[in-house]
């Protein structure tokens, strides 16, 4: 099924994510969708969205196909590329995920998709200074090293890593809610800098959603489900942070926090260091300082053959199984 069909087939109300994928996977042809009847359609599309889509396909469909034509060529010419889940450009870690993204809207190097070196940098937007150094010189190490820098674009700890990998030439990929609109303001510059240092943007969303608490969860997951492994620096036990770290570890990816006991003038009882203390105490992280780069390197390298091996064995172990395999 070709890119207009799919983006019209997006563009029916009633017919969500889960439905998208589930036709896409299962191989049917757009014709065959249009000629079948209602309880047909019931075998790709769940509860009220059926007679939305079944009256769409009957009757509408060319109307759709026209209108999702006209959007797709406006997106190119504003220099986002569009990739299905089927496409091979598509991240293969993704398909991993209990929840893909049917679309992804790209622009950069969206080579950087299917990276095998990459890694997440998260973190607070009130970060302290010392939190902000972390962040920078972890991602300039890594960057390196030719290792992807992951993050959201955020201020504070998110902007420190991007900044960190473009200090030392090297590859980053911000994952957004729109890839049109950059959020927040302040970093739109940055985000030009990481286009012209062949770094990549990306969103799950179209063009022109409106930003909501919800999306910015949601893009979370997709931070830690692209990297090999999440390296939190500063967070309250509570925060948009904790998000990506639950997301980690539903998809098995190890996490790495800075030893802050390590840094003698680091600020005592801060807040945004609470949550990295626990993730250490608890065991649910590894800590890190520059003395053990080499053995947190090691690590990644075991992430990336276990996480490519599941890739190329799709009948293998799951990814939330890592932890038991001698991550840590």
């Amino acid at each position: 099924m070709d890119i207009i069909d799919l983006y019209a087939l997006n563009m029916i109300p009633g017919l969500g994510k889960k439905s998208l994928l589930n036709i896409i996977q299962s191989g049917v042809t757009i014709s065959d969708l249009m000629s079948m009847d209602i309880d047909a359609i019931g075998g790709y599309v769940k509860g009220a969205g059926k007679k939305a889509a079944y009256e769409a396909l009957s009757s509408h469909f060319i109307e759709y196909q026209d209108r999702a034509e006209d959007i797709l060529n406006e997106m190119r010419k504003n220099g986002i590329e569009i990739i299905v889940y089927s496409d091979s450009l598509y991240p293969s870690l993704y398909t991993k995920i209990s929840d893909p993204p049917a679309f992804l809207f790209a622009k950069g190097n969206v080579q950087l998709l299917n990276k095998r070196k990459s890694l997440a940098i998260i973190g607070t937007r009130e970060c302290s200074e010392f939190g902000k150094q972390i962040a920078f010189n972890t991602a300039d190490y890594f960057a390196n090293r030719d290792f992807n820098i992951v993050s959201g674009l955020a201020l504070g700890i998110d902007t420190a890593g991007h900044k960190g990998a473009l200090s030392a030439n090297g590859k980053t990929t911000a994952i957004l809610t729109d890839i049109d609109k950059i959020y927040p303001k302040e970093n739109i510059k940055l985000a030009e800098d990481i286009l012209a240092n062949e770094g990549l943007l990306i969103a799950e969303n179209p063009p022109g959603t409106y930003p909501n608490r919800g999306l910015f969860v949601s893009r979370d997951r997709l931070q830690s489900a692209l990297s090999l492994a999440v390296f939190p620096i500063e967070t309250d036990i509570k925060g948009g942070t904790m998000h990506t770290v639950r997301f980690s570890e539903e998809q098995g990816r190890p996490l790495f926090c800075p030893d802050l006991s390590k840094i003698s003038k680091y600020p005592n009882n801060f807040a945004k260091s609470r949550g990295i203390i626990e993730l250490i105490n608890t065991n649910r992280a590894k800590a890190y300082s520059r003395s053990n780069y080499d053995e947190i390197s090691a690590l990644l390298k075991k992430s990336e053959e276990f996480l490519w091996d599941m890739i190329e064995e799709p009948e293998g172990s799951s990814a939330s199984e890592q932890m038991s395999l001698g991550i840590f």
